[in-house]
């Protein structure tokens, strides 16, 4: 009876660390996902194009992101990827700097991941 509850308790002990691992590889993998994205939108010299994938591009990835992170740093990176494509439209100069805002982001909740893990 003890054994079993040994292997019972090592089981779920083990799911957890599996999840866990899981969780921070989904995170990165999106994250990783949308910078390249992000800075495709910075390198283009007509970023219509690119603003449209990236927005696409989150739409995929923002399921798997609510899962694992808080609303809150979502809720503004929605926010701010909605905007590219307002911002391309009058051709202001504030789009770099909202990418560059997207960047840091989702830099840090790449690396915050990690330091949950």
């Amino acid at each position: 009876m003890k054994n079993l509850r040994v292997r019972i308790a090592a089981l779920i002990l083990s799911l957890l660390l599996l999840l866990t691992a899981g969780s921070a590889a989904a995170v990165r993998k999106s994250c990783t996902i949308l910078i390249r994205q992000a800075e495709a939108v910075l390198a283009a010299h007509e970023p219509a194009e690119e603003i449209e994938a990236l927005a696409d591009e989150w739409r995929r990835q923002s399921v798997l992101l609510h899962f694992f992170v808080p609303n809150q740093p979502l809720t503004e990176l929605n926010t701010a990827i909605l905007r590219l494509d307002a911002l391309c439209a009058e051709q202001s100069d504030e789009l770099p700097a909202e990418l560059h805002g997207i960047l840091a982001s989702l830099e840090w909740i790449r690396g915050r991941e990690l330091t949950a893990f």
